[in-house]
């Protein structure tokens, strides 16, 4: 079982083969200048788009026609020898496609910088900007993965091989799913730029369109400052998406994330506003009290469920309107009447803004400049504690509880002796230090181990994982169900109300206060964050590092097309749907029982090939 064969390969090959030299055909290959709306020069071996009358002066475009030929040679190679090709003979072929998209890219932006170089020598504007491969290279790039994959499923095994990693292939199956039909949403709703002469050129502008929309979205990705952007919208999404996963594993569905971060923000406010004392006291305090604030509010649901059977859902839903109208209530005006008697509140800063005073310097999260190079230092701090940290943890040779202990101690002394020692001089550009990133994204992947070592490695994850697959036969080993349930939502909530330090006390919302716009509906994104996530710690931090590289892009697909940022929510949401379906794929990637014969069949196939 597993293994394709002969006709089903050539089949799939050809398809792919097809719909790749279609894409040669209609797409462009590359895009040596473009302009702000996103008209550009698209470079076509049957044909250029010149929107400008000509190519931009000093560039060459001798080399596109020697690669086609070369390209196109390895494509009919591919069509005639993939009906027969093993797996070796497909990974060949694969590796084949790979060198040339990589080849395509030395052309082409060797070209490039040969055109811009007089003017950058001369500390003039390059007359190239915004150039790009075209969507053609890319339609390279996916079919010589697709001949990889192809490859590994034609091996003894191939289709196991994927089942056994079905929590990653049914989300970025999902999102290509997701991409393709926001792509048709593009081509929709956006008039193409620039005018095209024929049926086929306006094809080939529609492409580039939903071609240079995907790589504005997905341009945090190369860019440090919009990476570090990205880093800084993901932080929130690791918090709320892994109190939902928590929720999950335990068969709850937590959707109180937003009222467990705003319980939250306002106890890290009390704690960093009215709370004297050093750094080293405060700080701390201001988190844990975070952490219990959001806790308690998620243990109460928890507590009700337990106790009277109350619907968690519906329980965490009405705590979410009680948090709202509590924190209006705190930080909209000083002055209240009760039973006709005013009553004041100290915690509103005077004005008309709802908002808290400031919290004090001492219990601050200090940004990642102040982090990495203090004063214009680099540290190495952070460095040596990663490295002490997993020294400490991979050395002891004991349990786990001293592992874990070990690793901490490690990041602990590391911190403190990289502190010590004096780094070299850097100097950080404007758009780097405008960039909010803070030390709550530290406490993100803290989370996140926290998350694994519980969940997956100790005693009361494995009561917490057996109570949501089967509830009542984990009474009967001895769990009490109860108590796990509260304490489920209580860490659940605990996590959520952490989000909250990005914004409170690290400054997320340009402030160190506590605002009426405050983005609590990230807690509502947790759940879209865990779903692609499939509830484990590595999917959770990677789906929000996705989220906020989109909603980092999509700024830049606001402003260079004038297409809605809402696009992002629009792909959030396919993503959600997709993945509820099963990303439309085989139930065997769905289902653990027909997962399981699939594996089964793989090992009886694999003991016939031995004998």
């Amino acid at each position: 079982m597993g293994v394709l064969t002969d006709r089903r390969v050539g089949a799939l090959v050809l398809l792919g083969g097809l719909l790749t030299l279609l894409l040669w055909y209609l797409a462009p290959w590359a895009v040596p200048h473009r302009l702000f709306g996103g008209e550009g020069v698209l470079l076509n071996p049957f044909g250029h788009h010149l929107p400008l009358g000509s190519l931009p002066q000093g560039y060459r475009d001798t080399w596109l026609l020697p690669y086609f030929y070369l390209a196109l040679a390895w494509l009919l190679l591919t069509l005639v020898l993939g009906f027969r090709a093993g797996p070796k003979g497909l990974y060949l072929l694969g590796g084949m496609g790979l060198g040339l998209f990589l080849l395509l890219a030395f052309l082409f932006y060797g070209s490039v910088g040969q055109a811009n170089a007089p003017a950058l020598a001369q500390g003039e504007p390059p007359p190239l900007r915004r150039f790009s491969l075209g969507l053609a290279a890319y339609a390279t790039l996916a079919f010589s993965l697709y001949l990889l994959l192809l490859g590994r499923l034609r091996a003894p095994g191939g289709l196991a091989f994927l089942v056994r990693r079905r929590g990653a292939v049914v989300p970025l199956f999902s999102l290509l799913l997701a991409v393709l039909l926001g792509g048709l949403i593009v081509a929709l709703i956006k008039e193409s730029p620039g005018e095209a002469k024929g049926l086929r050129e306006a094809l080939m502008v529609k492409l580039d369109l939903i071609a240079y929309t995907y790589q504005l979205l997905f341009s945090p990705l190369v860019s440090l400052p919009g990476f570090l952007q990205s880093l800084l919208l993901a932080t929130p999404l690791i918090f709320t998406g892994l109190a939902v996963a928590l929720g999950f594993r335990g068969g709850l569905f937590n959707i109180g994330a937003p009222g467990q971060l705003i319980l939250g923000a306002i106890a890290a406010m009390l704690v960093g506003v009215y709370l004297p004392g050093p750094r080293w006291l405060v700080l701390p305090l201001a988190i844990l009290a975070a952490a219990l604030a959001g806790g308690l509010w998620g243990a109460l649901p928890g507590w009700l469920k337990a106790r009277f059977g109350a619907h968690e859902v519906i329980n965490t839903i009405m705590l979410n309107y009680v948090a709202a109208s509590l924190l209006l209530f705190l930080i909209s005006t000083n002055e209240y009447r009760f039973f006709g008697q005013p009553v004041y509140l100290p915690f509103k800063y005077p004005g008309y803004e709802a908002r808290s005073y400031e919290i004090r310097p001492e219990a601050r999260i200090p940004l990642w400049t102040d982090l990495l190079a203090p004063g214009g230092e680099l540290s190495f701090a952070l460095p040596l504690a990663f490295l002490l940290g997993l020294g400490g943890y991979f050395l002891v040779r004991k349990g786990l509880g001293y592992r874990v202990l070990a690793g901490l101690l490690g990041m602990v002394l590391g911190y403190l002796l990289g502190g010590l020692l004096p780094g070299p001089q850097v100097a950080l550009g404007g758009e780097l230090t405008s960039v909010r990133l803070n030390g709550s994204f530290l406490l993100a992947l803290l989370a996140l181990l926290f998350f694994h070592f519980y969940v997956f490695r100790s005693v009361g994850g494995y009561e917490l994982r057996a109570l949501g697959l089967a509830p009542k036969a984990a009474e009967y080993a001895g769990v009490s169900s109860g108590r796990k349930m509260v304490a489920i939502l209580f860490l659940s909530g605990a996590l959520a109300g952490l989000a909250a330090t990005h914004y409170v006390l690290g400054g997320g919302i340009d402030e160190y206060r506590l605002k009426q716009s405050l983005p609590y509906s990230v807690g509502f994104d947790g759940i879209a964050v865990a779903l692609m996530g499939q509830n484990t710690p590595l999917g959770v931090g990677l789906s929000a590092w996705l989220f906020g590289v989109l909603l980092t892009g999509g700024l830049q697909v606001n402003l260079q097309l004038g297409i809605s940022r809402e696009l992002v929510a629009v792909l959030q949401a396919l993503i959600v749907l997709f993945i509820a379906a099963g990303g439309f794929l085989p139930r065997y990637f769905t289902d653990p029982l027909r997962a399981a014969e699939v594996e089964l069949g793989a090992q009886e196939a694999g003991k016939e090939g031995a004998r």
